[in-house]
């Protein structure tokens, strides 16, 4: 049954804390037995006054036991509502631990397909809704349920006619919320998919600002925002507040004319002396007790279902499987970067290969560019060296080394790779350069910023290397942000190196400061490098021509220019006068 699959999961993430989590229930369940017996006190206690001698002593021994009774379960909820606020919490953050985890470990291609505000919307609603399922309704609703089935099985004993119309009207509701959850929950689910639309919408807009404003198109992005929520994601909780309300008004026409239609009945025993005073006190004691909690029950199973659709399409993301790490994979003792493409071929879908039959082979230290047109896959040609994606066919080597072999998180540390768009983390300088080498001396940080002709500008900040450089880098020029990215590079003291269009969008200044940092960042190690401006892989050892995915001319700069094919026509364009 898909319920007990439900509870398993719920009780997956409760396992690990499941001494505090059996105490806790222990406590709820006695601190619900309190609750379901003291209507049963005080309908004796009106019985034992309502005779006309009665006994004193008894009386007060009733109300000391009230009191008792009352105060313990006072303490235990306090007790209930420490303990199960600290596991609900707990709870919550493992689930967004966990997810967030499992997420960085999934594939490049993954995170290219999926939206950011989207993914965050399902990992931090669904964390929101285990909190409440395990704080509120494990320790409350349940214990709860505990207290109406206690509160109807002494209800029997009082008078069986009464309990058994209870009964009825519990069976009643449950009948209508099981008719009705079906339609909130498929309400819920096209709710949730606009919900996480809009907030991908949303992450879009604040990621991306810079673009916005560039364009003037604050108003354009507005209305994108604005149809997201306004529109979609407030008409799907108009379909869901009306069903919830029709559900919650039938639920309560049912219990309110029932039990009215059972106190009815037990004043008609009252009269005919088939019931005491005593026992119509404690009846109504009774039917206080069960009402607010059934309806409470029925109202927190349809939130239940909905919590667990929510968390349901977290673990549909837990269930991707993340990249192979190949822990037992090899580690080359000693590296040297030599790289050999052998028959590679690859596609996002087999069907449409983007690299067709790729072979070429880069000795330890020399310089390889590869240069072509837009979309002819010169990016995905480097991205299959650090294994973000897995070739078709055929296999890359490293030192005469399968990569599919090798140790994934040993290959990616031998690799520096300095893209075309720089994106660092909101923290400091020291921080974004530290990255490239978690355990970094501040000497070493100041030396690879040194090299990367980094550390004149950094010391010119209030902060220094302190300093931090906002969103993405925001508060940085281009030019600085690259030389910040080149410092991480050089400090991972790489042996194989892959600059994506590094200098591209600099002005002239930069890219000299650039370029000489980049020239410290080469010397002796394996490096590839693409770029549309053909002036900055003329001294490249070999350079590789792509055009639809194949190599179609590849040598030296002036072997190339000497046959007059694609590179040479490329180059006249570019320097044609």
């Amino acid at each position: 049954m898909e319920i007990i699959q439900e509870f398993k999961i719920i009780w997956g993430y409760l396992r690990k804390y499941k001494k505090t989590v059996i105490k806790t229930a222990v406590l709820a369940m006695v601190g619900a037995t309190i609750t379901a017996i003291i209507p049963y006190i005080y309908g004796r206690l009106v019985d034992a006054v309502s005779i006309e001698v009665f006994s004193l002593d008894f009386v007060l021994a009733l109300l000391g036991i009230w009191v008792l009774m009352s105060l313990c379960s006072a303490i235990l909820k306090r007790m209930i509502s420490v303990s199960a606020s600290f596991t609900s919490i707990n709870v919550s953050n493992d689930l967004m631990c966990e997810s967030s985890e499992h997420i960085i470990n999934l594939p490049l291609s993954f995170h290219k397909e999926k939206k950011v505000g989207e993914i965050l919307s399902k990992i931090v609603r669904a964390g929101e809704r285990l909190r409440e399922i395990i704080g509120y309704m494990a320790f409350w609703v349940l214990p709860q349920f505990f207290t109406v089935l206690v509160g109807i099985t002494i209800l029997f004993f009082v008078d069986w006619r009464l309990s058994f119309g209870a009964l009825i009207i519990f069976l009643a509701s449950v009948v209508i919320t099981i008719y009705r959850t079906p339609l909130i929950l498929e309400s819920s689910k096209k709710l949730n998919e606009k919900f996480d639309k809009g907030l991908g919408v949303l992450s879009d807009s604040l990621l991306n600002v810079q673009a916005i404003k560039s364009c003037a198109a604050e108003k354009f992005q507005q209305e994108k925002i604005d149809f997201s929520y306004r529109k979609e994601v407030a008409l799907a909780f108009r379909k869901i507040i009306i069903l919830w309300h029709n559900t919650t008004l039938f639920q309560q026409t049912i219990l309110s004319l029932g039990f009215l239609i059972i106190f009815g009945y037990a004043i008609f025993l009252l009269k005919i002396n088939q019931i005491s005073s005593g026992e119509l006190i404690m009846f109504l004691g009774y039917l206080n007790l069960v009402q607010a909690p059934l309806s409470d029950l029925l109202y927190q199973w349809i939130s239940f279902q909905q919590g667990m659709t929510i968390i349901k399409r977290v673990r549909e993301l837990l269930a991707i499987k993340p990249e192979n790490y190949n822990p037992s994979g090899e580690i080359l003792k000693e590296t040297k970067g030599e790289v050999e493409f052998k028959n590679i071929s690859f596609g996002y879908k087999k069907k449409n290969l983007i690299l067709t039959d790729i072979n070429f082979s880069v000795p330890a230290g020399q310089k390889i560019a590869i240069v072509g047109g837009s979309g002819e896959g010169k990016t995905t040609l480097v991205d299959l060296i650090s294994l973000y994606f897995i070739p078709t066919q055929g296999k890359i080597l490293v030192d005469g080394v399968d990569i599919k072999k090798l140790n994934l998180s040993f290959l990616r540390r031998i690799i520096a790779y300095v893209p075309q768009e720089i994106i660092l983390f909101n923290d400091t300088i020291k921080n974004n350069i530290q990255y490239g080498k978690p355990d970094a001396t501040d000497q070493e940080i100041i030396e690879a910023a040194t090299a990367a002709n980094a550390h004149p500008f950094i010391e010119s900040f209030p902060k220094k290397y302190e300093q931090l450089v906002g969103e993405r880098g925001i508060k940085l020029s281009t030019g600085q942000k690259q030389r910040l990215a080149i410092a991480r590079a050089l400090i991972r003291d790489p042996k194989i190196l892959i600059l994506d269009e590094a200098t591209s969008s600099l002005d002239t200044e930069s890219e000299r400061l650039v370029q000489k940092a980049l020239e410290k960042l080469i010397k002796n190690r394996t490096t590839f490098i693409i770029a549309h401006r053909l002036s900055t892989v003329r001294n490249a050892d070999k350079i590789l021509v792509l055009e639809k995915g194949k190599i179609i001319e590849q040598g030296t700069h002036k072997e190339l220019i000497a046959k007059k094919g694609a590179y040479h026509k490329f180059y006249s364009l570019q320097f044609r006068k």
